[in-house]
């Protein structure tokens, strides 16, 4: 095996292909990445029995051949390359890469070891805009369950149905929900999948790397992506770029959604399970109503919270909200305060004015979880929304016509 191709692209390829392998997995082959040539491509594929990345880029082959080897350390080599073009070749049972006098030998393993990765190749097939799914996805993810105890709480759950996907994320404390437009053929269908957080989070993150979203996004690249998911429920699988023609149709990258073209021709297709089970009914635990609507600003509530951290760290994370309407109840004028005590190291109080309708009141919360939905909530300013200490609290921008909300369960105040 002997082929030339950029060192941007293949440190490209070897970034997305890395976001399925496991660096101290108990089967080593799960640490290597399998690179196969033939013809005038390059494929790179990794998995982690979980997930699986198959990267597809044009290169010089000038003999085909397939090799696997450790993902990082031949990534943290390619990464440290000048840029131009290098040389792969596959000499004996090392891998051999050089460039403009570097030169690095990779120990191999046999590729007939390397795990097989799954094909989704029939099921609902629908286009996503991927502005839309990258803001969309990190608005949800963070809710998710990081415990293992309750599988079907780290994932998210999608729910498609009229051309719009639904996605809730909860982790029994906290509930993030976002709502984006999907295309194609399949839009139209109703069906619910939940597919782990995680992977949700790595696949927006290749995007992301692609410069495939943004103001600063490839010009005249498709800014789609297609999402399938299998027949059997069991598997799902996101495909983002391509190539047109003949190719494109060929193998289990072929799908009837348009073909994206993102920076270099490349192809990255990532597969991931799905989780198995019912999901809990989130829209039980939403308030039909409150009794209490503040506008904040963003950045001044962030800016109390994290003061009143710094002695809720001590504390159980545990801060004070306190809602104080005008006195007389006149106008929508009223005083919001954060507040925190440690019987080791003290207390903190920090008021601003804000905008309140509604009685008001107190609420307690983990100061961590207020910090992560405001880092991803946009805009200026926000809405808080509360009836009673105990009952949850509502998160929104204040965009009328942004579908996102973020529910967040209160701690029992003590007297």
């Amino acid at each position: 095996m002997k082929i030339k191709i950029p060192q941007a692209d293949f440190s490209r390829a070897l970034l997305a292909s890395g976001k399925s392998i496991l660096p101290r997995a108990n089967l080593p082959i799960l640490a290597n990445v399998l690179i196969k040539a033939a013809g005038k491509e390059l494929e790179l594929l990794a998995t982690n029995l979980e997930t699986a990345t198959r990267v597809v880029l044009e290169s010089k082959v000038e003999s085909g051949g397939e090799a696997t080897v450790n993902g990082k350390t031949l990534f943290e080599f390619i990464s440290q390359l000048p840029e131009g073009e290098i040389i792969i070749e596959k000499l004996g049972e090392e891998l051999v890469v050089s460039c403009k006098g570097y030169s690095g030998r990779f120990t191999t393993m046999p590729a007939e070891e390397f795990p097989a990765i799954p094909k989704v190749e029939k099921g609902i097939l629908i286009e996503l805009d991927c502005d839309s799914f990258v803001n969309g996805v990190s608005r949800v993810v963070f809710s998710a369950a990081q415990d293992e105890g309750r599988p079907i709480l780290t994932g998210v759950l999608c729910d498609l149905a009229k051309s719009r996907l639904k996605m809730v994320a909860t982790d029994g404390y906290r509930l993030s929900f976002e709502e984006i437009n999907a295309k194609g053929a399949n839009a139209s269908s109703s069906i619910k999948f939940n597919i782990p957080a995680k992977a949700l989070g790595e696949f927006a993150k290749i995007i992301i790397e692609r410069g495939m979203v943004g103001e600063e996004a490839n010009k005249g690249d498709s800014r789609n992506f297609s999402l399938m998911v299998s027949e059997g429920l069991n598997q799902v699988s996101f495909k983002l770029g391509g190539h047109n023609g003949k190719d494109a149709a060929e193998g289990p990258l072929h799908s009837e959604a348009s073909e994206p073209r993102p920076k270099g021709r490349e192809q990255v297709e990532f597969t991931s399970r799905l989780i198995e089970g019912e999901f809990p009914n989130w829209q039980k635990i939403i308030p039909g109503s409150f009794n209490t609507k503040v506008k904040i600003a963003k950045d001044e509530f962030i800016k109390l919270v994290r003061i009143a951290s710094i002695f809720a760290r001590d504390a159980g994370n545990i801060v004070k909200l306190k809602f104080e309407p005008s006195a007389g109840g006149s106008g929508r004028g009223g005083k919001f305060s954060v507040n925190a005590a440690s019987s080791q190291t003290g207390s903190s109080e920090a008021a601003s004015d804000v905008e309140i309708e509604g009685k008001g009141g107190e609420m307690a919360f983990n100061f961590r979880y207020l910090l992560e939905v405001l880092a991803q909530v946009p805009g200026n300013e926000v809405y808080f929304e509360m009836n009673e200490s105990l009952n949850p609290g509502k998160l929104t921008t204040v965009d009328p016509k942004d579908p996102f909300f973020h529910i967040i369960m209160p701690v029992r105040l003590q007297s």
